[in-house]
């Protein structure tokens, strides 16, 4: 035994050809930055000129990584060497474009002010100055974590569990819009880019283990109609029900929210042909799910292929739901013919508000219709309009397809991922990375706060979301550490964790009020 445990004195040429070795194996790390580095620097230098823009980086950023996707997924299926090293090598190049646009928004928010001298010189200027750039960083931290984990072949799989939601991030953060915002004064510190940088890249890597929590269950063995219900309920709870918050469910409408300029507001047009598709789906989602429910308990063959075909069903009417709907936001007309009667008194009553002026509630309606055609050639619909919405849409597209996938392929998927004590190690490893940025981004916001509204801490909404994600990663620590848990209830761990990181990220931003909040220009 002693022999066996007795480490062994390697000789010099060993280790300089493990050092080589490493050193090779972070290329695909180290060559992304570099080239992101030249972007950058010539931005700086050359102005903006051809791509060297942020809006550029960010699109060919997002080809890389639903390229990356595609391949990576596809690469569960069909194992070929090639597919594992063009899924490797789109990540790695939407890793360059992503921290290169998210770079050049620093230099075109200075630019766009003159680069005036503020109480930080030029990191007031850092790109965190709202939640597009933040989630830009937040893809930036997901995507490079991914790629150290998948440039090692025997993880290379992990990839097509996380790569989707990055893709599905950074789509809903070009919806978002990328104007520039005028930060105030009281937040001119130099905590703002140190505090806000470490939650960009702490959300990454939980992005990350989220990913791995979900290899491990599967890996373990627990039944795909798990994830199928999972799916279902977020698609029930977490994107119609939320979508129905202005519109009551089964109202067979839906409609998106007209902006003026870059002001938005509280009223809706009605998108043909959109809404009775987004019922059907509803529907054919909810009846899976009762389905899958019954399953569940009973274990019965043919209620299981009849949800399975519901299931498969929901997601090409998600697909229908999502084509209509880009396709009515590019080229429905007189958007003020579109807006509900049902939704005029209550807009009315939102601009005597905003004006300041005492009108009958009778009369609502008649000045809101009037408001709406003196204007109805300044108004415009697009996928700005409420971007959360239709990216939430897209992400249930996402995850119906993938766990559909996921289903039809068990085997072939599970065989193709590292084996439970690797994914197991590796989750706890990203955790043990997540867990101290989390903590040192509570740490640092807590600093902040005190130098820009004299308290470390008020219970704010965004204070109390990023707390309790943080309490989930500790109480994952302190149980795998403390009582010996692994596996399974370590992976639900990671599963909770994540899903309040988003809610901290997006939930809370356009939810809850808060000093943290943007929810009002989205009303």
């Amino acid at each position: 035994m002693s022999q066996a445990i007795k480490p062994t004195e390697p000789m010099v040429g060993d280790i300089e050809l493990s050092f080589g070795g490493k050193l090779a194996g972070m290329v695909p790390v180290i060559a992304p930055m570099l080239l992101a580095l030249a972007f950058i620097l010539s931005r700086l230098y050359i102005g903006p000129k051809g791509l060297l823009y942020e809006g550029a980086m960010t699109m060919l950023a997002l080809i890389c990584y639903i390229s990356a996707a595609v391949i990576l997924v596809t690469n569960l299926f069909v194992r070929e060497s090639v597919l594992r090293k063009l899924g490797l090598w789109a990540t790695a190049l939407g890793v360059a474009f992503n921290f290169a646009g998210w770079m050049m928004r620093w230099i075109e928010a200075g630019d766009a002010e003159g680069w005036k001298s503020g109480i930080n010189g030029i990191w007031r200027y850092f790109p965190l100055d709202n939640l597009y750039p933040l989630t830009l960083g937040f893809c930036f931290g997901g995507a490079i974590t991914t790629l150290v984990i998948i440039r090692k072949e025997k993880y290379q799989h992990i990839g097509a569990l996380s790569m989707p939601i990055v893709t599905v991030i950074l789509t809903m953060a070009m919806m978002l819009g990328n104007a520039i915002s005028t930060l105030p004064p009281i937040l001119d510190s130099y905590w703002r880019p140190i505090h806000v940088s470490i939650a960009t890249i702490a959300y990454g890597v939980c992005l990350v283990s989220f990913g791995l929590a979900v290899a491990y269950l599967l890996r373990d063995g627990v039944r795909t109609e798990a994830l199928a219900i999972a799916t279902a309920l977020y698609g029930v709870l977490g994107v119609y029900v939320w979508v129905g918050h202005s519109q009551v469910p089964l109202s067979m409408e839906y409609g998106v929210s007209m902006m003026m300029g870059r002001s938005t507001f509280p009223v809706r047009a009605t998108l043909p042909g959109v809404g009775p598709l987004m019922e059907l789906a509803f529907i054919s989602i909810i009846l899976a799910l009762v389905l899958f429910v019954i399953d569940w308990f009973r274990r019965d063959a043919k209620v299981n292929r009849l949800a399975w075909r519901l299931f498969g069903v929901a997601a090409g009417l998600q697909a229908l739901v999502l084509g209509v709907l880009f396709y009515q936001l590019k080229n429905i007309n007189n958007l003020a013919a579109h807006v509900p009667a049902s939704a005029l008194p209550k807009f009315g009553e939102w601009l005597a508000t905003q004006n300041n002026v005492a009108i009958p509630p009778a009369q609502y309606a008649t000045v809101a219709q009037s408001f709406l055609q003196e204007r109805s050639a300044d108004l415009t619909i697009s996928a700005q309009s409420n971007p959360v919405e239709i990216g939430g849409l897209i992400g249930l597209f996402v995850a119906l397809v993938l766990v559909a996938l996921f289903a039809w392929k068990r085997e072939r998927v599970v065989s193709a991922l590292p084996q439970l004590a690797q994914i197991d190690g590796l989750l706890y490893r990203t955790v043990g990375v997540a867990f101290p940025l989390l903590s040192l981004l509570l740490i640092t916001g807590a600093v902040w706060a005190n130098e820009s509204w004299g308290r470390y801490w008020g219970w704010d909404s965004k204070e109390v979301g990023a707390l309790v994600a943080w309490m989930a990663y500790a109480g994952f620590l302190h149980t795998r550490i403390a009582h010996g848990w692994r596996g399974r209830r370590s992976a639900y761990f990671a599963l909770l964790g994540f899903a309040l990181v988003i809610f901290t990220w997006l939930g809370v931003s356009f939810l809850l009020p808060g000093l943290h909040s943007y929810a009002e220009p989205m009303s």
